[in-house]
């Protein structure tokens, strides 16, 4: 989502493990959607996704204020639908027990890629301005399919 537009994406957290608060597992700073710099997303703080305190960092006095995380309590095979400007994230697992999870992103047709970076790792590059599609950003549904 932060190389593509327009934001018209929505993130699918599919737990494969029961996440509790000893695995850390997805947690949520409710509203934190409707933050934004500039008309911007918040930038992203940790490219390792892996330090949820640090978005704190870029915080305003106010938001600071309405950081408080709620956890998800997903249990294995349940799934989390979300805004992904929603801030979210996961704290350390302190257990022996794992934490995996598979993360989906559903977007409009229509979004384009806007970078000319590798958006994820393995997948050829979409340049800038072109729309995304093929075989790894697949069309899931089409109305007209069903007529």
């Amino acid at each position: 989502w932060t190389r593509t537009k327009p934001m018209k994406h929505i993130t699918v957290h599919i737990a494969l493990d029961d996440q509790t608060p000893e695995t850390g597992g997805l947690h949520f700073i409710p509203g934190s959607h409707r933050w934004s710099r500039n008309d911007q997303p918040l930038p992203i703080t940790d490219a390792s996704f892996g330090d949820m305190e640090s978005i704190k960092k870029v915080l305003t006095d106010d938001e600071l204020k309405q950081f408080k995380p709620v956890p998800s309590g997903l249990t294995k095979g349940h799934a989390s639908f979300h805004h992904p400007l929603m801030v979210h994230g996961s704290y350390a697992n302190k257990s022996e027990n794992p934490r995996r999870a598979c993360v989906v992103n559903y977007f409009v047709d229509g979004v384009y890629s806007d970078s000319n970076e590798s958006l994820l790792n393995g997948v050829p590059i979409v340049n800038k301005g072109e729309k995304m599609d093929g075989q790894f950003f697949p069309i899931i549904y089409e109305p007209k399919w069903i007529e």
